[in-house]
């Protein structure tokens, strides 16, 4: 097991925090590290550390897969995304629930333990970035219950493939490169869809090229098509706005995605 610098790894983490304070807390935020494979993730291995924080993704790609009943779901997480996989809701919950991991891309997680909340103490400002991002994984969930809701997958997978683009993606020319190698199977549970329609709509996506495959995940191309912002209610207030003069923006022009 190793250790890594917190705030330098996830710099976002140090907001507030200025000189001449920023080295020491540097110095005092390191976190013991483990390495994740491809495949399936005995999460519940690491419950010994939930004294603390929780997990914060340092690197790859990890799927949380949720099974109720005959019905399952998904969420996908990554970089900065704080995790606590040994927490779950099969102790109170009237309808049985069962949970799972698999890492869809290797990589790195830090472990927030008791120990780095003692060293993080005399910066708040580490705690309160921690919050801030549980809550940001829990809107990231409210999206994707908004995905689900619309009546036709095509157009539930290019909204989820515009929030990907939005959280992991890259601008490449015409498209946006989106390395997050999701399967048929895996799109399928994330848009509360059926593997064979999914299929079935992704060619339909390939046809309209507006999807292709890429060689590390997706390729998405790189302007949100009108009905979309029709379906999530923009487009009469864009429209607005470029009538009083404002300029109109992608969010992967304003946001700051992170890879």
């Amino acid at each position: 097991m190793t250790t890594v610098a917190v705030l330098q790894i996830d710099p976002d983490l140090a907001d507030g925090i200025t000189e001449p304070r920023l080295p020491a807390a540097v110095r005092a935020c390191r976190a013991r590290a483990i390495d994740v494979a491809s495949g399936r993730w005995e999460a519940e291995s690491l419950a010994g550390e939930q004294s603390g924080f929780g997990l914060l993704v340092v690197s790859g790609i990890l799927c949380r897969r949720v099974v109720q009943g005959e019905c399952n779901g998904a969420e996908v997480v990554g970089p900065g995304d704080l995790l606590r996989p040994w927490e779950g809701i099969g102790g109170w919950a009237s309808i049985p629930t069962e949970s799972s991991w698999r890492v869809i891309e290797p990589g790195r997680l830090a472990i927030l333990d008791g120990g780095f909340v003692r060293r993080a103490n005399p910066y708040p400002e580490v705690g309160i970035g921690l919050v801030r991002r549980a809550l940001q994984r829990s809107r990231y969930l409210a999206v994707l219950i908004a995905i689900i809701s619309q009546r036709r997958i095509e157009t539930r997978l290019t909204m989820l493939f515009w929030h990907l683009a939005d959280r992991f993606g890259h601008v490449s020319g015409e498209w946006v490169e989106i390395p997050v190698p999701l399967t048929h199977s895996t799109l399928a549970e994330l848009v509360a869809a059926r593997r064979p329609s999914v299929t079935t709509a992704l060619s339909h996506l390939y046809e309209r090229d507006i999807v292709q495959r890429a060689e590390r995940g997706w390729r998405l191309r790189g302007e949100v098509p009108p009905e979309l912002l029709e379906v999530q209610g923009v487009g009469a207030s864009e429209e607005a706005g470029r009538s009083a003069g404002a300029p109109a923006s992608s969010s992967l022009e304003t946001a700051s995605p992170r890879s």
